[in-house]
């Protein structure tokens, strides 16, 4: 009986893995076909079926894509860089600081958790783009990401932080160190995991973000972001054009992964330890 469940359980697995690498093998093998070959035989292999290889696709998608390739590595970047600074910063805050109404003002942050995104797209459309006047710049995807990003995080961290023992932060003090001594030279360094993870999760949400990004870059297209611009510039007309520009844009995010993957997963499961 236990080798029947285990065989179900593997088969199981084998077919949803199978349904996970069907889309990435035909973006990629399509990519490597002419648009005649793919509308004809999708899934066949290049050289099979009279597939024919055909790499040129990816010379002028790269011509295409590089410039928002670029873009999203700056916007992704800064708000890394945002959202990383500004939640450990309030997670340290709310974790080393003592105020009245700590409690109730991270029940607030944490509350906004359960706000879905989608719902204050337009208020926060109207903001970024008329109150503030930030419509076609790189601040106005950056500034609302980083503040979208801030209460998950910030309970994220507050969790590894809430974990460092008392004593070394009583140590530090008692040898004069100041809370931002004390913030850069401990804290930061002892939460580096679920950092990983975050600056991770933050970049795969930069570089897959359409909606956002569409809306406040229309009319700059020298600044859109890479999914934007495979979506506007591109389109489906040429479908070998379509899939390689697909694969361009897929492989740094799976670079990045391959380099982060041990502190990514390394975060995600100190955290649930901890939690």
């Amino acid at each position: 009986m236990r080798i029947v469940t285990k065989i179900i359980h593997h088969l199981v697995i084998i077919a949803l893995l199978f349904l996970l690498l069907l889309p990435f093998y035909l973006m990629i093998i399509n990519s490597l076909k002419v648009t005649p070959e793919i509308s004809s035989h999708p899934f066949a292999f290049p050289g099979s079926a009279n597939a024919m290889l055909y790499v040129g696709a990816y010379k002028e998608a790269w011509q295409l894509v590089s410039k928002f390739i670029l873009n999203t590595v700056i916007i992704a970047a800064l708000e890394i860089f945002g959202v990383v600074l500004f939640s450990s910063m309030a997670a340290y805050g709310f974790t080393r600081f003592r105020f009245k109404g700590k409690e109730l003002l991270f029940t607030v942050f944490l509350s906004f958790m359960m706000i879905p995104g989608i719902l204050t797209l337009a208020s926060q459309y109207s903001l970024v783009y008329t109150g503030l006047n930030l419509r076609q710049s790189i601040a106005g995807v950056v500034l609302p990401a980083i503040a979208g990003g801030m209460p998950v995080n910030i309970f994220l961290i507050k969790t590894f932080f809430s974990g460092v023992p008392d004593s070394l932060f009583e140590a530090a003090e008692i040898d004069g160190a100041s809370h931002m001594r004390r913030y850069f030279t401990f804290a930061l360094p002892l939460c580096m995991p679920i950092l990983f993870t975050i600056g991770l999760s933050t970049l795969m949400g930069a570089w897959n973000d359409v909606i956002w990004a569409r809306l406040i870059l229309q009319g700059k297209a020298e600044l859109y972001t890479i999914s934007v611009g495979v979506f506007v510039r591109i389109g489906s007309s040429n479908k070998s054009l379509m899939y390689a520009a697909y694969t361009i844009a897929s492989l740094p995010l799976v670079l990045a992964f391959a380099l982060t993957s041990k502190q990514f997963i390394k975060g995600l499961t100190n955290g649930a330890i901890k939690m």
